[in-house]
């Protein structure tokens, strides 16, 4: 039983930091339709910004919050400077966004180094839960994780802003008769994304250590998240897919090594795309 418990913690954690990590693309594609393939190297940013917030002596939470402001600024300047003149035409916002992907990961090679870099655990440790030891801040992710995504879903679906946005996904011309300035939107709604990408890098960098690569991982479980939780299913869609991706990976483990696991993910993924290509959430 202990064991059991211990699996669907685990899957739980899981699921919810890979959420985190793909929440800033899931915003971006699923509400203004942009491939943002700059989202790994963003969040790398955000857990290289961390770290050296850390090592200047702010405190944790502080520069995790620096962190997503700076990672936000850069966004803004990607889509101010580029993407705005392309939301119409998505495969040049895909080599546009590939091409930032490029750069940015040699100027944080140039300014950070290769080197590995570590973020101290600002809470080591375990907590009971009655059999199980969790270890503290890995759940304290999981669970803004989830708040995250709940504050996201009252945004939507409790405010007028949020209709707004909902109406923009559905209908450009009908946002706009409602009053939604097109065109601000799309800048909010991006820097928004990237701003959280850069957040999930720096709650992430505590829990491995920091390289220029670490975003590359993410980026391609991000896709896979989004894709299969369905696109423009911001919410429900990130942690569907987010269990299939990262939760899947820990029961499959279970059974077999990491490599077979992952390999058996992915193969799950292809069958899933075959039978609902549009994702579990989304029907034609």
């Amino acid at each position: 039983m202990e064991t059991f418990l211990s699996v669907i913690a685990d899957t739980l954690s899981i699921t919810l930091v890979l959420a985190l990590a793909a929440f800033g693309l899931a915003i971006i594609y699923g509400l203004i339709g942009v491939i943002n393939m700059g989202h790994g190297a963003l969040l790398t940013l955000g857990a290289y910004l961390t770290w050296a917030g850390t090592e200047a002596g702010i405190p944790f939470p502080v520069a995790v919050l620096l962190a997503a402001v700076g990672v936000g600024l850069v966004g803004l300047a990607l889509e101010h400077g580029l993407v705005r003149h392309f939301y119409d035409r998505p495969f040049e916002t895909l080599l546009l966004t590939w091409a930032f992907f490029l750069v940015l990961t040699e100027l944080i090679k140039i300014i950070f180094g290769t080197d590995f870099r570590n973020v101290n655990n600002p809470l080591p440790g375990a907590f009971a839960l009655g059999p199980l030891a969790l270890p503290v801040y890995r759940t304290l992710v999981a669970g803004l994780s989830l708040a995250l995504i709940l504050a996201t879903a009252v945004l939507f679906y409790r405010t007028g802003v949020g209709i707004k946005i909902r109406a923009l996904v559905q209908n450009r011309e009908v946002a706009s008769l409602l009053g939604l300035n097109i065109g601000r939107t799309y800048k909010a709604v991006f820097v928004a994304g990237a701003a959280t990408a850069g957040l999930a890098g720096g709650l992430i960098s505590p829990l491995l250590s920091v390289d220029p690569y670490i975003g590359n991982i993410f980026l391609v479980r991000s896709f896979f998240v989004v894709i299969l939780g369905g696109i423009g299913q911001i919410l429900g869609g990130t942690l569907v897919g987010s269990f299939l991706i990262g939760g899947s990976e820990t029961i499959f483990a279970l059974f077999s090594n990491q490599v077979i696991a992952q390999t058996a993910v992915f193969a799950m993924a292809i069958v899933v795309l075959r039978f609902r290509p549009l994702g579990v959430l989304r029907s034609g």
